[in-house]
């Protein structure tokens, strides 16, 4: 069988967004399936102006909630400076690349004549290559890859198929800056060579570079690998997915208190679909299982968090995943301070309205009534006398409750409405209002157990009539 190795290679420019996510799991998903596989992570930190530790911190920590496994320590693409250059250096020597000391000024009027058609081929310089003067500089120049003047490159893509490009549409694109620094474009070849990448996966805003980078390749006689580009993510407008849509950062969505499985649930299902399966939600094992990456749609995939919300409702109210809803507390300030004063009330309002809510940060809301140290019932609420004619008399039956379990309390105000004659409405809304200032909300056993007898007691003699 045999051994792929992928890469996944975020610039630690901005948080590790769900694009990004999705693409860095399909890396994941697609090495777990072949056994001595391998997947690294390298940062592409070249961009220095924008680069930052804290990004690149977010983007290793967001990976590992995620799940996403790599099995190399991160590689760092400005340590490797050096090599990219000694490559682009390589290339000069053997006449793959050339010196161009053309200004802005000439560059601007070439790129006019093939914005407007004048001119049919991509050629950016048309005079420094063959200047011999030129090419004996030992500074002052840009080196820009040798592109041929005819013919053209195919790409059979994995995912896209087999894409055609000609060569005239191929600029002769810098390698190395006036100031000698290594551009992307040849430092992320060097980087996947050296790290024996056979197989690259990435977004299909990158289609076109492959139609440049190869020339690094063939010029150096390297093998290349082969490509699946993905289609990129968009909101429910069609446009590409940005933050006018919502949280689209991993930081964001699990400071929102989204749980890794419903995401992964729901960026594997943009573009891919399992066979044989009667739901929508798969858990990782099962996607390892059945993906197959060359069944991906070659089309945009609509991102819904309409649709998040749903699966991540499916995954919080999982008994074994009670342990993301501590952790999730833990990193809340407010929350943290009610799981220190009283842990499993916490856990029993989460317990009740789980089935409610769509992410973790919606407790806050429901929590802050159970917990508050100044509860008190509106003066100007009035309630109707039928049900101030029969509350002393539930009071009483609360307060002589003995076994406070969930089904004896339940039987005890059934027994007490068909015993008085009423409907269940005429005793318990005003109930759950003198217990939570609502009269909507859970049942009143459940609001009950949340409380406990002594403060449900507490809160109901703040009744007077």
């Amino acid at each position: 069988m045999t051994r792929y190795i992928t890469r996944f290679a975020p610039s630690p420019t901005g948080n590790l967004h769900i694009g990004s996510a999705r693409t860095a799991l399909i890396n994941y998903i697609f090495k777990s399936q072949y056994p001595n596989s391998k997947l690294y992570l390298r940062i592409e930190d070249t961009d220095k102006i924008r680069s930052t530790q804290e990004f690149k911190d977010n983007i290793i920590s967001s990976l590992k909630w995620l799940g996403v496994k790599w099995d190399n320590e991160p590689q760092i693409q400005s340590l490797n400076i050096n090599r990219h250059l000694e490559v682009a250096h390589n290339l000069l020597k053997n006449k793959k690349a050339y010196k161009c000391i053309c200004t802005e000024g000439q560059l601007g009027i070439q790129r006019k004549k093939i914005n407007t058609g004048e001119i049919k081929s991509k050629k950016i310089c048309t005079s420094c290559e063959t200047n011999n003067e030129i090419q004996s500089l030992d500074k002052g120049y840009v080196t820009r890859i040798k592109i041929p003047t005819s013919g053209k490159e195919t790409l059979k893509d994995v995912i896209q198929g087999k894409v055609e490009v000609n060569n005239t549409e191929i600029d002769d694109f810098v390698l190395v800056r006036r100031d000698g620094t290594p551009t992307y474009m040849l430092s992320v070849v060097v980087d996947d060579h050296d790290l024996g990448v056979n197989f690259i996966i990435r977004g299909d805003d990158h289609l076109n570079n492959y139609f440049r980078q190869k020339f690094i390749y063939q010029h150096m006689d390297w093998e290349i690998p082969q490509y699946a580009h993905i289609p990129l993510i968009h909101g429910e407008d069609g446009t590409k997915l940005s933050k006018r849509h919502g949280a689209v950062n991993l930081i964001d969505l699990k400071n929102d208190g989204y749980l890794p499985s419903a995401i992964i649930n729901n960026i594997i299902l943009l573009g891919w679909s399992p066979k044989n399966q009667d739901n929508e939600i798969i858990e990782i094992n099962n996607i390892i299982s059945q993906f197959e990456i060359k069944n991906l749609s070659k089309s945009a995939s609509i991102f819904s968090y309409k649709k998040l919300d749903y699966f991540n409702n499916y995954f919080l109210r999982l008994e074994h995943n009670i342990k993301f809803f501590e952790a999730y507390c833990e990193s809340n300030s407010l929350l943290k301070g009610y799981l220190s004063s009283d842990k499993e009330k916490l856990f029993r309002v989460f317990n009740v309205y789980k089935k409610d809510i769509s992410k973790y940060i919606e407790i806050v809301n429901f929590s802050e009534i159970y917990f508050s140290k100044h509860f008190s019932k509106s003066h100007d609420e009035k309630f109707p006398e039928d049900f101030n004619n029969i509350f002393s008399e539930f009071l009483e039956l609360i307060i002589n409750i003995n076994k406070w379990e969930y089904d004896n309390v339940s039987l005890k105000i059934k027994e007490f409405i068909k015993k008085n004659n009423i409907k269940f409405p005429v005793l318990g809304k005003p109930i759950r209002y003198l217990l939570t200032n609502n009269y909507n909300g859970p049942s009143i056993t459940d609001i009950f157990m949340i409380l406990g007898k002594s403060e449900s007691i507490e809160r109901l003699k703040r009744h007077s009539y």
